[in-house]
């Protein structure tokens, strides 16, 4: 029986810790300095001590989101379809508007426009020999007209081969490209590619307290071991107002593109993020509250003591409790306001 009891134990305690990984809000653990805790044998009993030195504190709350792109463009052949003959960007060039991504072939389209401008020449050369061989209006007019229609019938071929090649229609970063190669046939509406704007990269973030986020507030956001700035552009409490006015005012368009959610908390970034940051995971640092060259400590240093917090200090070779008043908190280090000194041994067994 004290077996299984061990094993349900242990099984709780494990699955406390999954549940506790799996969080998307937690504080984030300020490091600590790992010193050498000198032995010290004093009247005849030996102690570990650390000591007490000045830093820095910051108690931090951060909650994770994915990196996503505001705006983002799927590129398709909206008019015509067609065989691919070449890209020109591959998934994850950097693009600016107006580049090309890919085209389809346009030979037969080529032949039709240089056929057509051959007419063309020959109808204006008719336009001018009527008119210096003396022909009425009428028949000046009537040449003319057919200049005019081939110039028509150039236009729609201009702008079928204009067609025939995608281009960004922003600065960004060529996210993706169909499974489509040279030589694959494509169909009207068929999607090539899409190139997202870099420019507008945000994370949502659903913190189980969302009350201490504010509008324009920053904060820090990690990308695996890179820190950038971030700002807070939606709350909850603001997405309510700003829902209905644009209830109200339907003269003001909603070009944000974000499917904004209740209970969601949205940050954007400030710095320039790389491309490669869409669809990773980030983390957003909220730093709650600072102190700066403070005494602190680890929190399992400090004991309570007939009700008052003290510490375990080893003076002249006896273990001393030194009634100290504490301040700032986080969940691993104390900041100590008085009661230590810098460079007291601080008894830790």
């Amino acid at each position: 029986m004290k077996k299984i009891h061990t094993r349900f134990a242990a099984l709780l305690a494990a699955a406390a810790i999954s549940c506790t990984a799996l969080s998307g809000c937690y504080l984030f653990p300020d490091e600590e300095e790992v010193l050498p805790a000198p032995t010290v044998e004093a009247t005849g009993v030996k102690y570990t001590t650390v000591t007490a030195q000045r830093k820095d504190l910051e108690k931090k709350v951060v909650n994770s989101g994915t990196v996503t792109a505001e705006k983002q463009y799927n590129l398709v052949y909206e008019k015509q379809g067609g065989i691919i003959s070449e890209f020109f960007a591959a998934a994850g060039d950097k693009v600016s508007e107006g580049d090309p991504i890919c085209a389809l072939d346009t030979t037969d389209i080529d032949y039709q426009i240089a056929e057509q401008e051959l007419y063309r020449k020959k109808a204006e050369l008719n336009v001018q020999i009527i008119t210096e061989s003396g022909g009425t209006q009428a028949q000046i007019d009537q040449a003319g007209v057919e200049v005019e229609l081939l110039d028509r019938t150039l236009e729609r071929l201009y702008e079928q081969k204009e067609a025939a090649t995608l281009r960004s229609p922003v600065d960004g970063v060529l996210l993706s490209i169909a499974d489509v190669r040279v030589g694959d046939g494509v169909s009207t509406g068929q999607s090539i590619a899409t190139v997202i704007d870099t420019t507008g990269l945000y994370i949502a973030l659903k913190p189980n307290d969302y009350s201490m986020y504010k509008m324009d507030m920053e904060l820090q956001i990690r990308l695996d071991k890179d820190y950038y700035k971030g700002k807070v552009f939606m709350t909850p409490g603001d997405l309510a107002d700003y829902r209905e006015e644009q209830a109200n005012d339907h003269s003001k368009p909603d070009d944000t593109a974000i499917n904004y959610e209740t209970e969601t908390v949205y940050v954007r970034f400030v710095d320039t993020v790389p491309p490669e940051a869409v669809g990773r995971l980030a983390d957003c640092i909220l730093i709650l509250d600072k102190v700066e060259n403070a005494i602190v400590i680890s929190n399992n240093l400090i004991k309570t003591v007939d009700g008052e917090k003290v510490v375990y200090v080893l003076k002249d070779g006896e273990k001393i409790a030194v009634p100290v008043e504490t301040g700032l908190e986080t969940g691993s280090q104390t900041e100590i306001i008085s009661g230590l000194n810098e460079g007291d041994e601080i008894i830790l067994r």
